[in-house]
């Protein structure tokens, strides 16, 4: 018999499932898919990007046991890096802001990150950029440690291009006619769109956002956000501008409440927990793009990480409550409780 133990945990990090929707969208005329990243070991497509990138730095930095890297995070990432970090015996330090999920932030503790949290709120009404102002203070006071940039990161959009892009194609058979994203520091959405413009350019791609988010060119305007793992404060140098559009047909814009409604939907008919990332690319799937498909077409949401790191925030009434956020399926479900 063949054995198939991998040799640590980095080597199980990739070849997550893509799960065909048989209750959510029923009755659309297009097959409705999504590819589960919270399958990863850490929890998050982030783990791909975490790796790619802390080897980089290995190769370019010749980095050894012991060395600090520095990261700026809404969360996944970081767990993602922290992970990678134990394995190798790497130091974590982790720019966090109050929108981490608690459970989140305990898991980065755990995993023997290092946090500093900043609490301003940047000109945006985010805390993106005073994260990114933080970086030269946590820099001067950890002389040699290595700033892991991100939003700018040709290793963020390689780790897709090279394992998540191959992934979706092969799972479906080479016949996809749309795959859905979220926008967020441009890794992920870049690098599987540029695998598929080079592989499969009839795929047509559907790259969503959240409202006030600054990411990609051509936005509307800042305004406060409220789901991690999307949307930013600049517009990430992984986007490439206005060339981004070489590789995405389609943006749309969604607000906190769709997401989280969507994801929570989700929940209820697939048995799938996933974060309002998710829900923001499965709201677009099925209210949105699947208007333009007919029957026989395939669509896939990537869904980048497990709804069980929210349930403290996105999917708890009173959090939604502050917030002023409506999330039909949770409250009217609060309400049958009740």
């Amino acid at each position: 018999m063949r054995s198939n133990i991998a040799g640590n945990i980095l080597d199980a990090i990739g070849g997550t499932p893509i799960v065909r929707l048989q209750h959510f969208g029923a009755g659309l005329a297009p097959a409705l898919h999504a590819k589960i990243e919270s399958m990863n070991p850490a929890g998050s497509m982030k783990d791909r990007s975490a790796l790619r990138m802390i080897e980089a730095a290995e190769a370019e930095h010749q980095l050894g046991p012991g060395a600090k890297i520095v990261i700026a995070t809404s969360g996944n990432m970081g767990v993602g890096m922290a992970m990678v970090c134990a394995v190798k015996k790497f130091q974590l330090i982790c720019l966090v802001d109050p929108k981490i999920p608690p459970a989140t932030e305990r898991c980065l503790e755990t995993l023997g990150a290092k946090l500093v949290k900043v609490y301003k709120r940047d000109h945006t009404g985010g805390y993106h950029l005073t994260r990114l102002e933080k970086v030269e203070d946590v820099l001067a006071e950890n002389p040699g440690a290595v700033y892991l940039d991100q939003y700018d990161s040709a290793a963020n959009i390689d780790a897709h291009y090279s394992s998540t892009g191959p992934e979706i194609l092969e799972g479906v058979g080479g016949q996809l006619a749309a795959i859905v994203m979220v926008a967020g520091t441009g890794g992920s959405s870049m690098g599987v769109a540029r695998y598929f413009r080079q592989h499969a350019p009839d795929t047509d791609f559907w790259l969503v956002d959240e409202h006030g988010s600054l990411a990609l060119a051509g936005n509307d305007g800042s305004a406060p956000r409220f789901l991690n793992g999307m949307g930013t404060s600049i517009e990430p140098a992984n986007y490439g501008g206005e060339g981004f559009r070489d590789y995405v047909d389609h943006v749309v814009y969604v607000d906190a409440a769709q997401a989280i409604d969507a994801a929570a939907q989700l929940a209820r008919t697939e048995g799938i927990l996933t974060g309002g990332t998710g829900g923001a690319a499965l709201h677009v799937m099925r209210n949105v793009a699947a208007a333009h498909y007919g029957p026989g077409d395939r669509l896939l949401a990537l869904l980048p990480d497990h709804g069980s790191r929210y349930m403290d925030t996105q999917f708890n009434k009173d959090w939604l409550t502050l917030q002023n956020i409506y999330v039909p399926t949770i409250y009217d479900d609060a309400s049958e409780a009740d």
